[in-house]
């Protein structure tokens, strides 16, 4: 009797060993090879002032970002940015991207030349650690200290043009320090790509990422009520030309800058707006940044410039925490989970390029939209006003548009077909007046081209259900997991199998996908699964979509010459009279540049005299904008009536604006003088002068006008060096 019970509880045993037996860990070891990178520019911002509560925003500047960074910052052991965050598992599919601020502000220590956000020489003073060493050697340095951390490679932040002798110089310097990424956040050498041609030639393993600019961190029009809110990207917009250019020319185009709340709906048709015009053309060999949103670059075949960080409650405005670029109750600073998810995710299926295979769109868009506050961006204009940004409901590359069923408001859905063979599915949540972040479930059906890959699906779901191409009756393990984990598990008998479908509960996602989730993570479920068995279906050249190119022609705007803007103008000789009746506002008239500025300096000169000077209210103002709207814009010009010269951002921007008394005369010299990379704007009117900093709304001058508030005003033409 002994024998037999020993045996059952050798047989129990076993069976429990079998239970529990672990299957194959779908996820590579080997670190991810292609380049996302985690960004130091969002805790350079929330380090302004941090511990204290701020009465108000006026230090809140780019520039006082660009003195938060140095060797503390980045390496204490306590809270530094390269020593803390991320694990350490996680760091080596990141590179360690140091933003603006990390160079010499001192033209003399410029030895190779070059510009003062361009000059690649890492400052004595933020980094003393490395201030005995020649400039290639600090670089080598820094780059060991943080690989020693974990982490993929250093990567570099530059901004400005910079000659072809320049660029050789620099490139070189990163060979022999093995740095592999650079952001260049701004400047292309006029076109000449020199740092591209450069790097392909003695240094290809850099990595160059270049911007056009967004005509501002939230799409145009956002003010008005539209069907869609199409990007500066779209046919008809101010920087659609740009884009395509750069899209043939660069290693990695991003996307820009958007604004916290709306930042996902806003990246979503920026991205549209590329995709549809590259696809199908291997000359747009550009890989493409949607900077923080991990979740749907699944879905997209995409790279990310991760900036989160986890800080929270550390500095105040008035008592409540802020974060102009991680406001909201989506709350990511508590969503590092899905960062380390998509990095693990890259392993297997890497981004690829803005002209590789087809691109599908729902025609039916979503529509997001909020009324921002002091607390949620940099963007002043946007303070208590409806903010509005749209994307295509349903995005697809490479494979059929899936299907999507809701009894409510629906989720974002991205789905791709990766090159090499995996499926990337996503959902990303919603934002509202009344909830400014929801995650909405929905029943989505989506076609499987090879049952054989892997499946990555990220997001909450109602019910996913995915089809093959034929019965799956050979199946014989469906292994899933976590993509934080290292081992997978068969979830056959927790699935519905139909014919050839298989429909996994959002419960079961939900299940999957967070069982290794960090202790108070807030991210959405992340997981991989694959199928295991003979004969397991493949579809054919009928799965891809055959997908008309769009073109330019069935889309362009009728071109408006001249001037447009609610202000009257009219044509005079030698300039313009400028004239408004609106005296609770400025009105403007603005005329498109025939090419944006998106660096460097600009020298803009005018005159201009009162028509009526008489008149209980005289003014004008030269207005430069990235957008028609001038929503993202300075003005700068005088209070004539009252004697004051004052230049200030955006429209309503001028109740706070700085104002210095002058003599104004007949007319009035005027000269504003634009730093771009500075973003500092100084204005000069009959010898008296005026300076501000502006924020990262304006990324370009892409229209420049007049302005008037209840006033007639002649200007001059402008000249523009």
């Amino acid at each position: 009797m002994k024998k037999i019970y020993l045996l059952l509880a050798y047989m129990f045993a076993t069976c429990a060993i079998i239970a529990n037996e672990e299957g194959p860990n779908l996820v590579p070891q080997a670190k991810s090879t292609v380049a996302n990178y985690w960004c130091t520019w969002y805790a350079q911002n929330y380090w302004i002032g941090r511990g204290s509560d701020l009465k108000d925003l006026k230090g809140v500047t780019n520039s006082a970002a660009r003195e938060e960074i140095n060797y503390h910052t980045i390496f204490n052991p306590k809270d530094g940015w390269a020593s803390t965050y991320l694990d350490r598992e996680s760091r080596k599919d990141y590179v360690f991207l140091i933003d603006h601020g990390w160079q010499s502000k001192r033209k003399e220590e410029y030895i190779a030349g070059g510009m003062p956000f361009f000059n690649m020489i890492t400052d004595p003073r933020d980094f003393a650690e490395y201030a005995h060493l020649e400039p290639k050697d600090r670089l080598k340095k820094f780059n060991e200290e943080i690989k020693a951390l974990g982490w993929n490679s250093l990567g570099l932040w530059t901004r400005g043009n910079i000659t072809e002798k320049q660029a050789r110089t620099f490139v070189e310097w990163s060979k022999h320090a093995e740095i592999k990424y650079w952001k260049i956040d701004g400047g292309n050498d006029g076109g000449k790509y020199f740092s591209q041609k450069v790097k392909d030639a003695i240094y290809p393993e850099l990595v160059l990422e270049y911007i056009t600019g967004s005509g501002g961190n939230i799409n145009p029009k956002w003010n008005q009520d539209q069907a869609s809110y199409p990007s500066v990207y779209d046919f008809g917009g101010n920087l659609r030309r740009a884009m395509l250019s750069m899209v043939q020319s660069v290693d990695v185009f991003r996307t820009y800058d958007a604004s916290p709340l709306l930042m996902t709906t806003t990246t979503l048709r920026r991205t549209h707006d590329v995709l549809k015009q590259t696809q199908q053309q291997a000359k747009y060999k550009a890989l493409i940044n949607v900077q923080d949103d991990c979740n749907v670059s699944v879905g997209l075949g995409v790279l990310v410039a991760s900036k989160r960080h986890p800080n929270m409650g550390e500095r105040t405005y008035n008592g409540k925490d802020l974060h102009h670029q991680l406001s909201g109750p989506r709350l990511m600073q508590k969503r590092f989970d899905e960062v380390s998810r998509f990095g693990r995710w890259a392993r297997i299926a890497p981004a690829f390029s803005a002209g590789t295979g087809t691109y599908l769109s729902s025609d039916n868009e979503l529509i997001d939209r909020c009324v921002y506050t002091p607390w949620d961006t940099w963007a002043a204009g946007t303070y208590g006003r409806m903010v509005s940004q749209s994307a295509p409901a349903i995005m697809a590359r490479n494979m059929p548009l899936p299907k999507v069923e809701s009894d409510g408001p629906a989720p974002f859905v991205c789905v791709s077909t990766y090159p090499n063979g995996p499926t990337g599915i996503a959902t990303d949540g919603r934002v509202s007046p009344e909830k400014r972040w929801f995650e909405p479930r929905a029943k989505v059906t989506v076609k499987i081209k090879d049952a054989s890959q892997p499946i990555g699906v990220v997001g909450r779901y109602k019910e996913l259900i995915l089809a093959f191409a034929s019965s799956l009756e050979d199946v014989e393990h469906i292994w899933a997991q976590d993509l934080l984990d290292d081992s997978s598990m068969d979830i056959k008998s927790k699935v519905k199998i139909s014919g050839n479908t298989i429909s996994l509960s959002g419960d079961l996602i939900d299940e999957i996908g967070l069982s290794a989730a960090s202790p108070g993570d807030l991210s959405v479920p992340g997981l991989v699964l694959r199928l295991e068995g003979k004969n397991l279906p493949f579809f054919g050249k009928e799965y891809t979509p055959v997908v008309p190119i769009p073109q330019a022609s069935a889309f362009v705007k009728a071109k408006t010459k001249g001037y447009v803007g609610p202000a009257s103008i009219k044509k005079v000789k030698d300039g313009h009279e400028v004239m408004s009746d609106n005296k609770s506002k400025i009105d403007f008239a603005l005329k498109k540049l025939a090419k944006p500025i998106n660096t460097g300096k600009v020298q803009i000169t005018w005159t201009m005299r009162d028509l009526d000077p008489r008149a209980l209210t005289r003014n004008g103002f030269l207005v430069v904008s990235s957008d028609e709207d001038a929503l993202s814009s300075v003005l700068a010009g005088a209070w004539t009536g009252s004697n004051e010269v004052t230049v200030f951002e955006g429209l309503g921007g001028h109740s706070s604006a700085p104002k210095k008394k002058f003599k104004p005369g007949k007319e009035m010299s005027c000269k504003l003088v634009l730093d771009l990379d500075k973003r500092s704007a100084e204005l000069t009117v009959n010898g008296v002068s005026s300076k501000i900093l502006f924020s990262e709304s304006m990324t370009s001058v892409s229209y420049v006008g007049f302005g008037v508030k209840g006033a007639k005003t002649s200007f001059s033409d402008i000249t523009i060096k």
